[in-house]
């Protein structure tokens, strides 16, 4: 019997997952030192995961509001992507909270039935961390239920701050993003009422690492058809193949954090990639991955995957909020947040990722700000040889395995230049 031999070129399709709550810690003297910030909730609690009142088991529950993201961030666009559904599902969370009448319904017509899933803060590995940031001169004017509500099912930090400047926003979303995301906001307008923000950060290990030595200069065909010198990334039989009618792709295990159990997807299209991410849902995920083979003795998987790192400013994403129907929440006149405070809407509204994916494993953040103003191997030739090589533009995919939450979502159209490659090592 012939070994068979399965080649593949991927669009790597990735989508992430971070879901539930985690206290954060404070570090009280130095925000005192700097804009005379104040960190009310300095409770420290580590490695522990606290779940929200909505917070369950809830595989594929918020299928329609991640692929709402997915498809709408990528309508129009042919350079890379990253969006993080579950960063924006938990800021949009904490808005919800605050939203009442018509504006609740339209931001409910969003979220839908969203649950937010749990996670548990692994230091330095895998953190999600929510805040609060109160114009400190305009603090009366927030609802104390509110901040107590967030602090509760939450746990958000609440920090009052004299909003002279985006600082003291940037740098906890710097920090809380392990220094992967240093700009959150340009300018703070001394008349916001607050910031919302939600982070979501990993730096995560392959279970079984790529060789660097492997790595090396191959050719990755773009959307347009011209070919570019990638730094392609190999590996047998260290990774599953799944395949649907409409694409192809390989799932790779990370190392488990705590109780984290993440995985890497990466999906090749048979058609126009465009096509399929406005097609791509719950159903066709389960169709690949219902479809999954593994090494055997009659199969070797052969993989090549490019290197890639990243970041991705999400420019559209108040018009899209807008677009999806959530118009009112940013109309000054007919914004209804009477659960946050008096004439309160939403004035601006930010998603910034980054991504660095290598031979060592994947580092990955987002963060999802929202401000509000007051209007006031050697192969026996019987074996089957599965070859996957990612020369083309991929979609991929970061999810969690327990409950198929997807952490991040992201489109490589271009990836790491093999010139670039060098000169980082």
């Amino acid at each position: 019997m012939k070994k068979e031999y399965i080649v593949l070129l991927f669009v790597v399709f990735v989508v992430t997952f971070f879901g539930s709550y985690v206290y954060m810690q404070s570090q009280l003297d130095n925000d005192k030192e700097t804009n005379d910030t104040v960190i009310n909730n300095n409770t420290v609690v580590e490695n522990k995961t606290v779940e929200n009142k909505t917070t369950g088991d809830n595989k594929y529950e918020n299928e329609s509001f991640d692929y709402k993201v997915i498809k709408k961030a990528n309508e129009g666009n042919s350079s890379n992507i990253l969006v993080s559904p579950l960063s924006i599902g938990y800021a949009l969370s904490m808005v919800r909270d605050g939203a009442d009448g018509k504006t609740l319904s339209e931001i409910n017509s969003i979220l839908g039935d969203y649950k937010l899933s749990k996670v548990t803060n692994v230091e330095k590995n895998i953190g999600l961390a929510n805040g609060l940031f109160i114009n400190k001169s305009r603090e009366k004017e927030v609802s104390k239920d509110y901040i107590n509500n967030l602090k509760k099912d939450y746990a958000a930090e609440v920090i009052f701050d004299p909003f002279n400047g985006p600082e003291v926003v940037n740098n906890w979303v710097n920090d809380k993003t392990y220094g992967m995301i240093k700009r959150t906001l340009n300018t703070l307008d001394p008349s916001y009422l607050l910031v919302l923000a939600n982070t979501v950060a990993i730096d995560v290990e392959w279970g079984v690492k790529f060789e660097a030595e492997s790595t090396r200069s191959e050719k990755f065909t773009l959307l347009n058809g011209t070919t570019m010198d990638s730094a392609m990334m190999h590996a047998s039989n260290t990774v599953s193949y799944i395949k649907s009618d409409n694409a192809q792709g390989i799932v790779k295990s990370y190392r488990t954090y705590g109780d984290n159990d993440l995985e890497y997807i990466a999906i090749l299209p048979n058609g126009d990639i465009k096509e399929y991410i406005n097609n791509f849902n719950g159903e066709e995920l389960n169709k690949l991955l219902s479809n999954i083979r593994v090494r055997d003795d009659k199969t070797d998987i052969v993989l090549s995957l490019p290197k890639y790192t990243y970041d991705y400013d999400y420019r559209r994403f108040k018009s899209d909020l807008i677009s999806l129907g959530m118009g009112t929440a940013f109309d000054m006149d007919n914004a209804n947040f009477s659960k946050i405070g008096k004439d309160v809407y939403i004035d601006e509204a930010v998603h910034k990722t980054h991504i660095e994916l290598s031979e060592n494993g994947t580092k990955a953040a987002a963060v999802t700000a929202v401000a509000f103003k007051a209007n006031s191997v050697f192969v026996p030739e019987e074996k089957e040889k599965i070859i996957i090589e990612f020369n083309k533009p991929f979609v991929y995919l970061i999810k969690d395995k327990k409950n198929d939450n997807i952490w991040f979502f992201g489109v490589v159209y271009e990836p790491m230049k093999w010139e670039d490659n060098k000169k980082a090592q």
